[in-house]
């Protein structure tokens, strides 16, 4: 066998990636790895199979090169070629991702190492299962392993359904929000077609809504629809970003507090196993929480609430001019530079957003919008974990209500773990109740700091191995399928 410039050249084959694809058959003295004569080998089908399924293997199915069919379908000496770096790209794009999210488009194929790649074609041997074997080959956590794995179990040997739905209300049409309800959970295949009676599709509703992070409770609400009208095909990009989202991720430490925010969940990290987990609201989409990396360096007892400008201004000073007891009532305190005012002594309505000149602080307590306890790290968002009044919302299965902040269900629990594990510490978990108890306001800096992570990652797997799709609340998924043009039927 023969390798030649040109015809690697013809093939489409990225140049780096040429140039590594014939260093390999070098090495090899030219002896093919796929083809036998003039026909694939059993390993060569089975790989050429494997690559009908991109999705399953965890990368985008308009991957530029990687998945043009055409070239395989040539002939052998062709697929031979093609084969081998497909595998090499696929390494690469599983290793280190696929998007450039700074030029807004694929990362381009370059060389790759040889060592890496005749490791992985010995190994093609003796694979038992390929879900797990494709995992090994990005980062080394165990979600993005659970979730490369699941991924592949749920769209290999899958002709993945490309159709969009567009569910109304019921409120606006409840005949047909109910028929494309059924056409979508039938397409999806939650529902059989032979047996669509309703108990039927209720039950099959309860399953769907679960897999997709809602409430069981069969109601078509906005984010059902919304979850309803995406393809098979959006949904399994919408996994393979948030694959994507993991390899973006430097390496945990050892121990770490981990916020997902569509999944509005907290966790506590140490020694790398789960030690705690709280469910947290995050912010509005048009206050939305922003992803971050810091430290958490302080734990304050009965905090203040200073009020951003923004939320002063738009929220409080329309309230207080409807209401001139509101300050009062809500123990905030006004403040023009350092020097208190009193509320009552200021003509409100002379103020509007534009003109504000006030800074209001809302005293601690049980009625401070940040509860009794604050989480404090370093960022440019000014956002913290705190304690909330309102416990209402931690019930809820979409918690997207605060400003941008996090607010976090049994923060003292958290707090009090945090505060027994660090290191020479001379505050106690008893000593944080004592506080509350006094209701005095004290900053708790911490001996050591403890690394956060504030992500946006909307699928994952749940404890049996099945992937949960939340909603994508922020749209920032749809920001990313958009610019690769997997969106919403293409």
């Amino acid at each position: 066998m023969a390798v030649e410039s040109d015809l690697l050249a013809t093939l489409q084959i990225p140049e780096g990636l040429r140039d590594s694809v014939y260093a390999f058959y070098k090495v090899r003295d030219f002896r093919p790895v796929w083809a036998n004569d003039s026909v694939l080998t059993q390993k060569g089908m089975i790989w050429k199979e494997l690559l009908e399924y991109p999705c399953a293997l965890g990368l985008p199915d308009n991957r530029p090169f990687t998945y043009k069919e055409d070239s395989l379908s040539s002939s052998s000496i062709i697929q031979e070629f093609v084969l081998t770096a497909r595998l090499a790209q696929l390494q690469q794009d599983l290793k280190v991702g696929f998007l450039d999210t700074a030029a807004n488009h694929y990362r381009p194929v370059t060389s790759i190492d040889l060592k890496t790649l005749s490791k992985s074609i010995w190994q093609m041997d003796t694979v038992k299962n390929w879900g797990h074997w494709f995992a090994q080959m990005g980062p080394a956590r165990p979600e993005y392993r659970a979730l490369a794995t699941a991924l592949f179990n749920y769209a290999y040997h899958k002709k993945l359904s490309a159709i969009h739905f567009e569910v109304p209300a019921l409120v606006e049409d409840s005949l047909r929000s109910l028929e494309l309800a059924e056409e979508s959970l039938i397409d999806k295949g939650y529902l059989d077609a032979k047996k669509t009676d309703s108990a039927s599709f209720w039950e099959a509703m309860g399953h769907f809504q679960a897999d997709n992070g809602l409430k069981a409770d069969g109601v078509i609400g906005i984010y059902t629809r919304k979850a309803l009208d995406e393809s098979e095909r959006y949904k399994c990009h919408r996994a393979i970003l948030s694959l994507e989202r993991w390899r973006w991720r430097t390496p945990f430490p050892e121990r770490y507090l981990w916020v997902n925010i569509p999944e509005y969940k907290l966790r506590i990290f140490y020694n790398d196993t789960l030690f705690s987990e709280h469910r947290v609201v995050v912010g509005k989409p048009e206050n939305q929480t922003p992803e971050l990396s810091s430290r958490l360096r302080a734990i304050v007892s009965m905090p203040f609430w200073t009020q951003p400008h923004s939320i002063a201004s738009k929220e409080f000073l329309p309230a207080i001019q409807r209401n001139s007891g509101y300050a009062a009532k809500n123990h905030y305190k006004v403040y023009r530079g350092e020097t208190e005012v009193d509320p009552a002594t200021i003509d409100w309505k002379r103020y509007k957003e534009k003109n504000f000149p006030f800074r209001v602080r809302q005293e601690p307590g049980n009625d401070n919008a940040l509860g009794l306890i604050k989480f404090e790290f370093n960022n440019k968002f000014g956002v913290y974990i705190h304690d909330t009044p309102s416990k209402g919302f931690f019930s809820k299965d979409i918690r997207a209500y605060s400003h941008g902040c996090v607010r976090c269900q049994m923060p003292d629990s958290l707090a009090r773990f945090i505060l027994s594990r660090d290191g020479r510490q001379k505050m106690t978990r008893d000593s944080l109740d004592t506080l509350i108890a006094r209701k005095e306001h004290r900053s708790i800096v911490l001996n050591k700091p403890i690394p956060i992570q504030l992500d946006y990652i909307t699928v994952v797997t749940s404890e049996n191995g099945k992937l949960v799709f939340f909603p994508d609340v922020y749209d920032r998924d749809e920001k990313y399928l958009k610019m690769i043009k997997i969106y919403p039927n293409n």
